[in-house]
């Protein structure tokens, strides 16, 4: 049902489906291993003797193929390793392939809020741009190495990361202070750019208030957030890059991004943009969840003072997308009814 949802909502906007084959030539993956940040790829060799493997990713195909420009969405099965074991993963997606204008990405941005909402209405897409990163990294002179550097740092949100290279002697103080700023910035896309334009770290915001106002019209900009902690391979990615979350999944669902240079890489004079969604990963979780009333059940002793504490406890789980509902001790009996998916004492937990 889910995938026919799917497909009525890209056929809506003149996407056409692209069906492939399971497997590809193995040298396609090993040659752009960095695109799918795994060497691990199920191979086998052909009759021909040719080295094959299970398609691991829809995107290289499609770059790959005699596509070349168009709107395209897929329902293609990929296989990866997971958990420690390959898994067969069902997965949904799109690219737009061909001169990209803001109109393009913000579309392929809303497709993307869009998908995640035929799973529940409380959706959230972080948003990132590498080249504005790049832009104010340029802005605050920071040589080649130390910028690479510095990307990892925003990965992992590590503020103690710039103090140390500001005592190697690799970054100005000043510099270090305004990257802060920024490192952990989380807020809703248009006053996230506001904060930045205000505080002089972008000089041309024109292509990104053009997407804000894009993003509005689709109705979607209420659950888009900047986030730079969102960084790619260098390689590959340009421009925007987003990751995609729906409440109640603990776990990003959807991730797309711009990926020019490996149109580029391929001999494909063309900007390319696009997003991948696991249906898989919102399948299996929606059908565990189904089996519970709640993740949690946790039990606290209010005769001991612990509702603050629980209350906290609940807001922090909470927020982390599961489900959870308190109960008293003297109300233990009422709770054995709650089908709940692991029952826990507070003070056991804290």
């Amino acid at each position: 049902m889910i995938n026919k949802e799917l497909k009525t909502l890209y056929e809506g906007y003149g996407y056409k489906r692209f069906k492939m084959s399971k497997f590809e030539p193995y040298e396609l993956y090993i040659e752009n291993k960095d695109f799918l940040n795994t060497n691990q790829i199920i191979t086998f060799t052909d009759l021909d003797g040719e080295l094959l493997a299970l398609k691991p990713d829809v995107t290289l195909s499609i770059m790959k193929s005699g596509v070349g420009r168009g709107r395209i969405y897929y329902n293609e099965n990929i296989y990866r390793p997971k958990d420690r074991h390959f898994k067969e993963i069902k997965q949904s997606g799109i690219e737009y392939i061909g001169k990209l204008t803001t109109y393009a990405e913000a579309e392929v941005i809303a497709l993307a809020a869009k998908s995640l909402k035929l799973f529940g209405n409380d959706i959230r897409i972080r948003i990132s741009d590498v080249s504005m990163l790049s832009e104010i990294f340029e802005n605050l002179a920071l040589p080649e190495l130390t910028g690479n550097r510095i990307f990892q740092l925003f990965e992992s949100k590590n503020t103690a990361g710039l103090d140390i290279l500001v005592n190697e002697g690799k970054l100005d103080s000043k510099a270090a202070e305004k990257l802060k700023e920024i490192l952990n910035l989380y807020l809703p896309l248009e006053e996230g750019v506001n904060v930045l334009e205000s505080k002089g770290f972008i000089e041309n915001a024109t292509h990104i208030k053009e997407l804000v106002k894009a993003l509005k019209a689709f109705n979607v900009l209420e659950n888009i957030y900047l986030d730079f902690s969102l960084i790619n391979s260098m390689d590959y990615y340009n421009g925007i890059i987003f990751q995609g979350a729906v409440s109640g999944i603990p776990f990003t669902v959807l991730s797309g991004g711009r990926y020019d240079k490996l149109a580029e890489k391929m001999g494909k004079e063309v900007g390319a943009v696009g997003f991948a969604l696991d249906l898989s990963l919102i399948e299996n979780y929606k059908e565990e969840r189904d089996k519970y009333d709640v993740d949690y059940l946790i039990i606290f002793d209010e005769a001991e003072d612990e509702i603050t504490k629980a209350v906290n406890k609940v807001e922090e789980l909470i927020e982390k997308g599961y489900r959870v509902q308190l109960a008293e001790k003297s109300e233990e009996e009422m709770a054995k009814r709650i089908r709940a998916k692991e029952v826990l004492e507070l003070r056991r937990m804290i």
